[in-house]
């Protein structure tokens, strides 16, 4: 039992651990302006992208950092065409953020309503339940305007009831270990 409840524990928390990987040696206090790009989506969902862009935009608000335009960004990379990150980077620049983020929205399924029906013992439907579902999973990098590097990449999903929370959620756990990393270079 007690080798069983150690598996668990150990499972439990290695699901937990984060699956972002960040480039130590960078100053990260020199981040006070970013751009974000419009996120890639699936055909049928190209909406999602802007949305998940307004989502990781009011976190990045709420956390003292400010956003660039989104509508110069665009027009700027339209122009630019970039090819490689360290053009993108210097677009960013002339844009005059400090770094990008972008990324790609590569699970999206909005809610749907299901239903569960639950037979009695002579074979009757007693009663059904339904419920909703949406998922969304996002992968997103921060890119050093500076350098082109790529300072930060995350990817996770969230699931809810509503495709707006899915999303919010999928930037919230996307987001969270980089407000950390962003609040220590403070």
């Amino acid at each position: 039992m007690k080798k069983f409840l150690f598996f668990l524990s150990f499972a439990f928390l290695s699901s937990c651990a984060g699956r972002y990987a960040v480039k130590r040696d960078f100053d990260y206090s020199t981040i006070r302006k970013v751009a974000i790009a419009r996120f890639a989506s699936s055909e049928g969902s190209e909406s999602a992208g802007d949305a998940v862009r307004d989502f990781f935009s009011k976190c990045f608000i709420e956390n003292g950092i400010d956003v660039i335009d989104s509508s110069v960004f665009d027009k700027l990379v339209s122009q630019g065409n970039p090819k490689s990150p360290q053009m993108y980077a210097q677009i960013g620049s002339l844009a005059g953020a400090d770094a990008i983020l972008d990324g790609s929205i590569y699970r999206y399924v909005p809610e749907k309503e299901e239903r569960i029906y639950y037979t009695s013992s002579d074979g009757k439907i007693g009663y059904e339940t339904s419920f909703y579902n949406a998922k969304v999973a996002i992968t997103a990098r921060l890119i050093s305007t500076r350098t082109g590097e790529i300072l930060w990449v995350n990817s996770d999903y969230y699931e809810s009831f509503d495709i707006r929370n899915a999303m919010e959620g999928a930037v919230y756990t996307v987001f969270r270990p980089l407000k950390e990393i962003l609040r220590k270079s403070y």
